[in-house]
């Protein structure tokens, strides 16, 4: 059985977070209106998955040059249009078919929204599916196990797991900046980014933070090494963005470059601050990570790990090749650490092939 993309599964688990969000919000107010039945909530989960859709499929992408507050306002106004429209073509539909009203009555649907009140239950779809892209746009916003951090108090006190981190740098970033301009350095900052989407979905990649020019992924210690995603990841953005070479050339007389440091082990994640709360990661990884991308750079070469990070993926020569050993002082020089260029390995005609 071919396995489901991890693209396909991000756009499945958007639709259910969609159900599952409106089906709550929906059957509260059912519950407060005392209206709510069989039917009624499995209305409320077709409104969800049809918002999912309407939000995913058609009006996603055609406000996301806008600011958040637009992002929001503009879909949820498409997006109720589309439904009011809906149900207004279906009340249309409906005459002569009926609903059960699950004790044996059956019920014209016009005559059942009407006993709603048609504009109060127009009223609830157009909070409920605000509510749903809402939740849904601030959860994509925070990322998915940070949002689910805060609403469930996970790090009201530190939490330590272990973790892969995977950091990339703009090469010449700060020349770019002067050559481009402040606004159309934004621009290509922001298309280079959006080149990168599939490529993280595809490896299960968490995106922790920007940081100007810099990228900062994460995942578990399980996640990140299986199938050597924490590696593929680099070389797939890479691909990525040199199949769009000749896009960002002629938009912007440049393509960008990259280069990346990649450690894992025991990481603390807490919240952190006060007045402005975010939640951050903290140890001696991420301070190893960003001296191993640092040594990237002073190499000059694409990407750089820690051989205590291979050595939790035994086979992973099989796909790639590894520089020669290179000492990295870390923690105020105190001990050192052994890092190792990476390249991949590509099979062609029967020979392996260094990229």
């Amino acid at each position: 059985m071919k396995r489901i993309s991890a693209i396909t599964r991000y756009k499945l688990r958007k639709l259910l977070k969609y159900a599952l969000v409106t089906a709550t919000v929906g059957t509260v107010l059912s519950l407060f209106g005392g209206t709510l039945d069989r039917n009624l909530f499995l209305g409320w989960v077709f409104l969800g998955t049809w918002t999912g859709v309407l939000e995913e499929f058609l009006f996603g992408r055609r406000f996301r040059s806008l600011a958040i507050p637009l992002q929001f306002i503009g879909k949820a106004l498409a997006v109720n249009l589309f439904t009011i429209a809906l149900l207004a073509v279906a009340m249309l539909a409906s005459s002569g078919h009926a609903l059960s009203m699950g004790n044996g009555d059956w019920m014209p649907f016009a005559k059942t929204a009407a006993s709603i009140g048609i504009y109060r239950f127009a009223l609830q779809v157009v909070v409920v599916t605000s509510v749903a892209i809402l939740v849904v746009q601030v959860e994509e916003f925070m990322g998915r196990r940070f949002f689910m951090g805060f609403l469930l108090g996970w790090y009201d006190k530190p939490r330590e797991a272990e973790r892969v981190v995977l950091s990339i740098d703009l090469v010449g970033s700060s020349a770019l900046n002067e050559r481009l301009g402040d606004l159309l350095y934004f621009r290509f900052l922001n298309t280079t980014l959006s080149l990168m989407t599939d490529a993280v979905l595809r490896h299960d990649a968490e995106i922790h933070k920007y940081v100007g020019d810099e990228v900062i992924f994460t995942w578990t210690m399980r996640s990140g090494t299986n199938h050597y995603n924490c590696l593929a990841l680099f070389f797939d953005i890479m691909e990525r963005i040199e199949s769009h070479r000749h896009q960002m050339m002629r938009e912007f007389g440049v393509a960008p470059e990259f280069r990346g440091g990649l450690h894992g082990g025991r990481v603390i994640t807490a919240q952190v601050g006060h007045i402005k709360r975010a939640i951050d990661l903290s140890g001696d990884v991420m301070n190893t990570t960003s001296r191993v991308q640092s040594m990237a750079k002073n190499q000059k070469v694409d990407l750089m790990v820690t051989q205590d990070l291979l050595d939790r993926m035994p086979e992973a020569d099989q796909h790639y090749e590894f520089g020669e050993p290179v000492l990295l002082r870390v923690k105020g020089g105190k001990r050192q650490m052994i890092i190792r260029e990476v390249k991949r390995r590509r099979e062609i005609a029967g020979t392996v092939k260094v990229i």
